[in-house]
């Protein structure tokens, strides 16, 4: 397998234990990993640095993936940060896809298809 440059990787989602697997998930990796728990604190973290891919779940208080997604569409020094959605809802494919989501992984979470589904878009 080849070995990748570390990536900067902005993980979204109210579930700390979610969130606390995928960081050390990738952290183990060598990837450089930022936190937030719903779409309004993942804006402000764009404002402070720009990700290699975003993480995003789908339900979370204050602001959701949808109305995340349509938010960052409509900037264009943030709309073309790939997007991988982490959720348990299996319908929402639709909206996502309309919206440049490059990939979805159901929960509870594989932390090998997580990976494998990082290297398929980063590289």
């Amino acid at each position: 397998m080849i070995e990748t440059m570390p990536k900067y990787v902005l993980a979204v989602d109210d579930d700390p234990m979610i969130v606390e697997l995928v960081k050390r998930t990738l952290q183990d990796k060598g990837h450089e990993v930022i936190t937030a728990q719903n779409g309004l604190e993942a804006l402000e973290a764009l404002k402070k640095k720009i990700p290699d891919l975003i993480l995003l779940d789908v339900q979370m208080p204050k602001m959701d993936g949808y109305a995340f997604i349509l938010k960052k569409s409509t900037d264009p020094a943030i709309a073309g940060i790939p997007v991988i959605v982490l959720t348990s809802m299996v319908k929402t494919e639709p909206l996502f896809k309309r919206h440049g989501v490059k990939a979805y992984l159901l929960k509870p979470i594989d932390t090998q298809d997580l990976l494998d589904k990082i290297q398929a878009i980063l590289g």
